[in-house]
């Protein structure tokens, strides 16, 4: 079936999710493992070339404070809604049976 444009599919998009969540929690790590490692290299040492980052273009900056204002306002429409109690949950997992039929 065709997706159209403006929908995305439910596995895609939790895989999406999934995945942003799992680079911010191990930012901070890769900060923390760059920084160890820089420790225990021996004096003198530099970084590689490729390692070393670019500055960000105007245009770059100017996207990501975008970026940041767009998430943080839909952040604030998601804690600012209130389920009235007794609401019904959003999903339930249900895990399903494998089916075990014979290959013909």
């Amino acid at each position: 079936m065709p997706e159209s444009p403006r929908r995305m599919m439910r596995r895609r998009f939790v895989t999406l999710v999934a995945m942003g969540g799992a680079a911010l929690v191990t930012a901070p790590l890769s900060r923390a493992a760059r920084a160890a490692a820089r420790a225990k290299a021996p004096d003198g040492a530099k970084a590689p070339e490729s390692a070393a980052r670019r500055a960000p273009t105007p245009a770059v900056r100017k996207e990501i404070l975008s970026q940041e204002k767009s998430l943080a306002g839909q952040l604030k429409v998601i804690r600012d809604y209130e389920l009235p109690p007794g609401s019904p949950m959003a999903f339930v997992f249900k895990p399903l049976r494998a089916r075990r039929g014979t290959r013909s």
